[in-house]
């Protein structure tokens, strides 16, 4: 019976240590989360053709090329949105954000990420690209969809916060960026730096550190220039 009574003392104590390692686990998983959904962003930007520039020059700079209805920029921006703003805040990394429509067939009707990339910068121009860059992944369509239609680009504006200009809502339905999109898209695509190696096409998304393509995969690519 003593021996019988010490095995399930050894099984409890196992099943204690995994649930507490599973709590921790649980805690920092919604720490790191947290931290990435409240950093709010003190940096301004500026437009540059179809580039946003973000923050003041710095001792590094990182380029992000993304397309509003790639899910895998979508899961960048959730991931690792909060440290570049964080980054961007603390005056360790200059980011250029470069909006691409090559997903622009991917919706029905076609051309839902020529028309968000627009807009996006038009939120630049007006002067809050930080919080609708964050609501436009935040509400990001499927592929195969409609896409948000112009006025819903438009309303995106309020749920993020803001109060757009009336300018901004001409720049959107006028699509005043969609040429420079299609220009930076063309030009990327034409880029071999982007692609990845033995790869023929150029995705999204695609991180450039100081002119050199970031491993993403390496969780460790932000914090080794800011560290």
């Amino acid at each position: 019976m003593a021996a019988k009574s010490g095995s399930r003392t050894v099984i409890y104590v196992v099943i204690g240590v995994l649930v507490v390692a599973g709590l921790i686990g649980w805690t920092i998983s919604m720490v790191r989360s947290s931290s990435q959904t409240q950093v709010a962003a003190t940096y301004t930007t500026a437009v540059q053709g179809a580039v946003v520039v973000a923050g003041k020059q710095a001792a590094n700079t990182v380029d992000v090329y993304e397309d509003f209805l790639c899910p895998i920029c979508g899961r960048f921006e959730s991931n690792s949105g909060g440290d570049l703003t964080k980054a961007i805040n603390d005056g360790k990394i200059q980011v250029r954000y470069h909006p691409v429509a090559i997903l622009n067939r991917a919706t029905s009707p076609t051309g839902y990420s020529l028309r968000a990339a627009s807009a996006a910068i038009c939120a630049a121009d007006a002067g809050f690209f930080p919080a609708y860059h964050k609501q436009l992944f935040a509400d990001q369509p499927a592929e195969g969809s409609a896409g948000l239609t112009d006025q819903q680009l438009i309303d995106e504006a309020t749920k993020a916060g803001a109060t757009p200009p009336a300018s901004f809502n001409q720049c959107v339905i006028t699509g005043k960026y969609k040429l420079a999109v299609t220009n930076e898209t063309s030009r990327a695509a034409k880029d071999a730096s982007l692609r990845s190696p033995g790869s023929t096409g150029f995705g999204t998304p695609t991180v450039m550190v100081n002119g050199k393509k970031a491993d993403l995969s390496d969780d460790t690519w932000l914090t080794n220039i800011t560290k």
